[in-house]
């Protein structure tokens, strides 16, 4: 089976910026607690990569998964993640090109 050519991503085709992102996000239970436990409870600390294609509406939109036609123009984008602004703790640029 022959390969056929890969598409190369770079400013030209899809202009955003790569990040290592560490946010917080809640910590839930449907179950019966005690009252003693759940004051143990914390948010959960997250981290996730993607490049960030929003920050529209008071969060911050990532894309982990780019899809290409044929020309090498991007078609889709997927496995994304929106975090509300107050749930980021650090952002750390990561450079590509």
């Amino acid at each position: 089976m022959k390969l056929k050519k890969l598409p190369k991503l770079n400013k030209k085709n899809f202009n955003y910026s790569f990040y290592l992102v560490y946010w917080t996000d809640i910590n839930s239970t449907c179950t019966w607690e005690n009252l003693k436990t759940i004051d143990n409870y914390l948010p959960t600390t997250c981290i996730s990569t993607g490049w960030l294609v929003s920050t529209k509406n008071n969060c911050h939109k990532f894309v982990s998964d780019i899809s290409f036609e044929d020309n090498g123009s991007v078609i889709e984008v997927g496995n994304t993640t929106t975090i509300p602004n107050q749930n980021i703790i650090k952002m750390k640029k990561v450079k590509l090109w």
